[in-house]
């Protein structure tokens, strides 16, 4: 550990030291979170300077280590970073007059997003299992407490004990895993796991792979370990579900990409059937699924299933390509889900111990009587469909692209064929919008100047990602190699 370098862990402790100093003044700035908001926010935003700071020194120098491989900066995760830390930010600034309407503005809320972040940057800036386990650990249990902010709320308690079960439960796969592989290889470094994995490989490795990946599809929410997924999102306030779609699919696609496509990448006839199967289950199970939902957070907690399985299409293509679309596809998703999760929370109505509604026939004409957010939700619906000009319509493409490159044929007619269905689910949506006439005269209720910024950046984020995309994607070719 004598190589340690606080530099290139900066972000992390950055975003732990500001959450712990919102922590601290929470008691005297009670009633006053958005004051913790600002700091939050303050924290983020210099998190975000060392990342790209960082980032420069990375295109001078190439991929550093520090604590002896523990911690590994590159173009990968500095990216990854970067997207998680706008992920945050918009968050914290959604969150600022939302969590006061829901009379959930507890001081705890805001440290502990920051404390979330903490942990998902430290999964994406390794190449060790270890930092792996500290990083989820450490956002797992602030998410846990997340989800069930609105203590009033029956059904907010409910997911919150869900998730902290099935996520104890999914970690303790990860490091009865992570046990084995270190029996198999005598080490939690991916680089030496995958270079014993392609010598001298043994059933012992094999299972060790198998019940990482699992703890990770937890994560991820891949078909059949999804379960909690939309019992979660629907309990969660609704900030807090966007949040979790956004930055947790991000940061456990981050480590499954490291260990499969960088440590196992000699090993593929060993895991590339199982992906390729559980990418066609995870994407058909959770479209259909979806077809029947008339609650519009667990629509789009079966669409964030199903946009898992979309990602699983590309692990198991040619890198180049493969890595590529995924990176194009977290950002591109982090707006459009975020996004349609605000607009979620701008038009719903509850309190402290009321649930908001929810419901689609809640939004009948919500269009008309709310044409700002008609537009928008429209808009991210229009993107999770992949309709152009939207960035999602990007996103699947470069990623069907990457099969049909990578000669997985049969996954490209399923992901388009799965697209059509999914289709049809976010369409029906905007019908609600715009053409049903409302079962009420209550007007929906004001929007905030947070939530609408909040609104307007991720449109023209997934309106930039879909009509000028080449930049970025230049820009990411040059993150696919040495991803360990």
């Amino acid at each position: 550990m004598g190589d340690f370098n606080l530099t290139l862990i900066l972000p992390v402790v950055t975003l732990a030291a500001f959450g712990l100093l919102a922590l601290l003044f929470a008691p005297a700035l009670k009633g006053q979170a958005r004051v913790l908001g600002g700091i939050s926010l303050l924290g983020i935003v210099v998190a975000a300077a060392s990342a790209v700071r960082l980032w420069t020194l990375w295109r001078v120098a190439g991929p550093l280590e520090s604590a002896g491989g523990m911690v590994r900066v590159d173009g990968f995760g500095l990216y990854l970073s970067l997207v998680l830390l706008a992920v945050g930010a918009l968050t914290v600034v959604a969150s600022l007059r939302f969590l006061e309407r829901e009379e959930a503005d507890h001081g705890e809320f805001y440290p502990l997003v920051l404390l979330a972040l903490a942990g998902m940057l430290s999964m994406v800036m390794t190449s060790h299992l270890i930092m792996v386990l500290i990083g989820l650990e450490v956002f797992s249990l602030s998410l846990y407490v997340l989800t069930g902010l609105t203590r009033g709320r029956a059904r907010s308690v409910e997911s919150s004990l869900k998730y902290f079960l099935l996520g104890a439960f999914s970690s303790g796969f990860l490091v009865y895993g992570m046990a084995l592989l270190y029996g198999a290889a005598g080490s939690l470094d991916m680089r030496r796991i995958g270079a014993v994995a392609a010598a001298a490989p043994s059933p012992m490795m094999w299972m060790g792979m198998g019940l990482v990946f699992i703890g990770l599809a937890f994560k991820i929410g891949v078909v059949p370990f999804h379960h909690w997924i939309p019992d979660v999102y629907e309990g969660a306030p609704t900030n807090v579900a966007g949040f979790m779609a956004a930055a947790t699919k991000t940061a456990a696609f981050a480590v499954l990409i490291r260990f499969l496509v960088g440590a196992f990448a000699g090993s593929q006839a060993a895991w590339v059937p199982l992906v390729t199967w559980l990418a066609i289950l995870t994407m058909t199970v959770a479209n259909l699924v979806a077809l029947a939902q008339t609650n519009i957070k667990r629509l789009l907690a079966f669409s964030s299933v199903g946009h898992a399985g979309y990602l699983l299409i590309a692990v198991v293509c040619r890198p180049e390509d493969g890595v590529k679309a995924i990176l194009f596809y977290l950002a591109s998703y982090a707006f459009m889900i975020l996004g349609a999760f605000t607009v979620a929370a701008a038009a719903g109505r509850g309190d402290a111990h009321s649930e908001p509604g929810y419901d689609l026939s809640s939004w009948a004409g919500l269009g008309w009587r709310r044409k700002g957010l008609g537009v928008a939700m429209s808009l991210f619906l229009f993107s999770l469909a992949g309709i152009p000009p939207t960035a999602g319509f990007l996103g699947k493409y470069v990623i069907f692209l990457s099969a049909i490159h990578s000669h997985r044929y049969l996954l490209a007619v399923v992901g388009v064929l799965n697209a059509v269905v999914a289709a049809y689910y976010y369409l029906r949506v905007v019908v609600v919008l715009w053409m049903r006439e409302p079962e009420t005269d209550e007007e929906p209720l004001p929007v905030p100047a947070s939530l609408a910024a909040v609104l307007v950046v991720a449109a023209m984020g997934v309106l930039y990602l879909g009509i000028a995309p080449g930049r970025l994607l230049d820009l990411l070719g040059g993150l696919t190699s040495g991803l360990i």
